[in-house]
């Protein structure tokens, strides 16, 4: 999760939920008339991120309270902006459907289920099945390092494939020296953190990523895409594997 020292979020209410998202937790309150609807309501149907969408805004892609949080998913503006949000709207809530749930498949690859810690657990949100959705048709396509076991072994390589699933985290907690589950919990993250030189709060941000991107020699920008995990990929079979 990122922290308030990365992206400082404002709290806001709506109907009693726990929201933590790029670092803000907040309890949100009931959803309000108005705010501008600009956003398509085509894409995925039935899929996780609807039912994630239903929990988190009754499924309104296009709200819009003025509680710093937007669109179906209730993204805050620092997470939408720094996942590439606004290379389609301002604001998650002028985005499509498709595009919102394109964006928190990147949130999901750094951040895991718990950028929605309450919303996730209802809709029964994994890695896996997140990744797997296709946010423009709603279609399921093969995942491929999220379907794969952690490893416990020295002995196996990662697929450099820019997809950081379960196979990917473990090689992260071996680097860190952390036991291998397969999904990063906040010790793990303080881990990596240590292995980078950046403060250890348990939270994967833009000042974390850029220290693990010149760790890894990949592109420095701050948001942890495919290109980041090929790199650390690279370096953890290089390196620990």
């Amino acid at each position: 999760m990122f922290s308030t020292n990365d992206f400082p979020d404002q709290p806001a209410s709506r109907r009693g939920r726990r929201l933590k998202v790029a670092g803000a937790t907040a309890t949100v309150g009931a959803l309000a008339a108005g705010g501008l609807v600009v956003a398509s309501n085509a894409g995925a149907s039935g899929t996780v991120w609807d039912r994630v969408a239903h929990c988190e805004s009754t499924g309104n892609w296009s709200i819009n309270t003025g509680n710093s949080f937007y669109g179906g998913l209730q993204f805050t503006y620092q997470t939408w902006k720094g996942f590439g949000g606004q290379k389609y709207a301002y604001t998650a809530d002028r985005a499509t459907k498709g595009q919102q749930i394109e964006i928190a498949q990147e949130v999901l690859k750094v951040q895991g289920p718990g950028a929605w810690p309450v919303c996730s657990r209802k809709a029964g949100l994994t890695v896996a099945n997140g990744l797997a959705v296709n946010p423009y048709s709603g279609e399921q396509r093969p995942s491929r390092d999220t379907s794969r076991t952690p490893t416990t072994s020295t002995g196996g390589q990662l697929a450099v494939d820019g997809v950081r699933g379960p196979k990917t985290n473990a090689a992260i907690e071996k680097w860190g020296g952390r036991p291998m589950n397969g999904y990063l919990d906040v010790g793990d993250k303080q881990a990596l953190q240590r292995r980078v030189g950046t403060a250890q709060d348990g939270v994967v941000g833009p000042l974390t990523t850029r220290a693990l991107q010149r760790k890894v020699g990949a592109s420095v920008d701050g948001q942890w895409g495919p290109q980041t995990t090929s790199r650390l990929q690279t370096y953890l079979n290089r390196h620990v594997l």
